[in-house]
């Protein structure tokens, strides 16, 4: 069976996409609020993270030294 579908009575609205994850967002500023959330958090979890690297690197040279 060779069947065509139907023309789309509707286009789909020109919306944003996310920054972020890339997918179409309708939100004011464009992204989606679970992205943005991300973003926002990135610099902290960055600075977390060297923040325990420093502490593990000091621990590792207080065992040496004993």
């Amino acid at each position: 069976m060779n069947s065509k579908k139907p023309n789309p009575l509707f286009i789909e609205p020109s919306g944003s996409v996310c920054p972020i994850c890339g997918k179409r967002s309708y939100s004011l500023r464009g992204i989606h609020p679970q992205c943005a959330v991300q973003q926002a958090d990135a610099p902290r979890q960055k600075l977390l993270a060297a923040e325990k690297k420093e502490k593990a690197r000091l621990h590792a040279a207080m065992v040496d030294d004993a």
